[in-house]
């Protein structure tokens, strides 16, 4: 596809992201505002340029996406050059490059991944034989996120004589062995992929002296060994494109690093941002609120969203005395809209969302003493995210 033919449906700012000739390139784009279409077009467009698929990495954080990215670089250019970009979660990524250049490193080509099941169950055996008294789930959480910083350790609780408490030491032990063991077996955990991998492009550099370009998406999501991949594999030209919200940042507990953006335009001061604030998918009423909200953080990157809908019907924030009462007004609520529009919506209309799956039961209990029927929905993303 003709470069012109990419840039004809786009906004100004899409325009200006998509054909941007700047080096690194940071799209901050907010919610409902073309983030894919921009990063897929901005993908196509660089090929268009000249550029070699095999040389181009797009990294994602789900499968979901990175097919669905796939398909719409495919729509665009209708030549089959999509299916050669290395294209993928980080993850998928680190392990195409640890399968064809991890002997560098002294990582077998035949090794295995240990999944978060059998992660649990190594370390289940290490506290069963020492007899600690250490959760093994905790201990598991607490190896994931020292290996997001980088494998350093951040346990620095001492008592008061100066040595360390037992628990710290029972999980220093823990993660040892669980070390060992994953040696032992020729097998590494998710986040030995990606640790593993910064080790290989920085002894090895050569690896990926090939990449033309790097595509960042979901930004505000990368942890800290993330952030140092995306430098790795932009060593050689230095062209890289990220895309994110930092005001949609929510994955702190899995040690997303909100700072990287920052920290981004500190090691690349020529960095370029552009905005996009044209909102395509809520209500005016429903951005207004939002940034009502979000703008109450002074450390935010200041930018804003503009809809292209109409006003609408405006939010309701309704105070209730407890979970009991919430679960009635629900139900209530549901039955007025319904009879409100005669009849006009159906249950398949309305969507109760909760923090957790552990506050539905209340609300559950309520819905079934009224007749109305619903659908549980569990969706697990740390599946989607390798």
């Amino acid at each position: 596809m003709h470069p012109d033919a990419l840039l004809s449906n786009l906004n100004s700012a899409q325009h200006a992201a998509v054909s941007s000739f700047a080096d690194t390139l940071a799209i901050l784009a907010g919610p409902g505002s073309g983030k894919t279409h921009t990063l897929t077009s901005r993908t196509a467009w660089l090929l268009a340029q000249g550029l070699q698929p095999w040389n181009i990495i797009v990294a994602t954080f789900t499968v979901k996406a990175a097919r669905e990215m796939k398909e719409r670089i495919g729509k665009l250019l209708v030549n089959g050059l999509e299916s050669k970009l290395i294209l993928g979660t980080f993850h998928s990524i680190a392990r195409r490059y640890l399968a064809r250049y991890g002997h560098l490193i002294g990582i077998k080509k035949d090794f295995g991944i240990a999944d978060s099941a059998d992660s649990l169950a190594i370390i289940k055996r290490i506290v069963k034989r020492n007899n600690f008294n250490i959760d093994p789930k905790v201990a598991r959480g607490r190896i994931s996120a020292r290996k997001a910083r980088g494998g350093e350790s951040a346990e620095k609780v001492t008592n008061k004589s100066g040595a360390k408490s037992v628990e710290i030491q029972e999980f220093e032990i823990c993660y040892q062995e669980y070390e060992d063991a994953l040696k032992l077996s020729n097998m590494l955990d998710y986040d030995d992929l990606l640790l593993r991998c910064v080790e290989l492009l920085r002894d090895h550099p050569s690896c990926v002296s090939n990449v033309e370009a790097v595509l960042i998406d979901e930004f505000q999501d990368t942890n800290l060994v993330q952030f140092d991949l995306m430098r790795l594999f932009a060593a050689e030209r230095k062209r890289i494109t990220i895309v994110g919200d930092p005001d949609q940042s929510i994955y702190g507990f899995r040690a997303a690093e909100i700072k990287n953006y920052k920290r981004m335009l500190r090691q690349y001061p020529e960095t370029v941002t552009i905005a996009l604030e044209e909102n395509y998918r809520s209500s005016g009423a429903i951005l207004l609120a939002a940034l009502n909200v979000i703008e109450q953080d002074s450390d935010r990157v200041a930018k804003s969203l503009m809809p292209t809908h109409t006003v609408g019907t405006r939010p309701v924030l309704r105070k209730l005395v407890g979970a009991y009462k919430e679960a009635e007004w629900i139900v209530m609520e549901i039955q007025r809209c319904v009879g409100m529009t005669g009849n006009m919506l159906d249950l398949n209309d309305f969507a109760i969302l909760l923090r957790s799956a552990a506050l539905s039961r209340l609300i559950e209990t309520a819905l079934g003493k009224a007749g109305i029927a619903y659908r549980m929905v569990v969706y697990d993303s740390m599946i989607e995210s390798r």
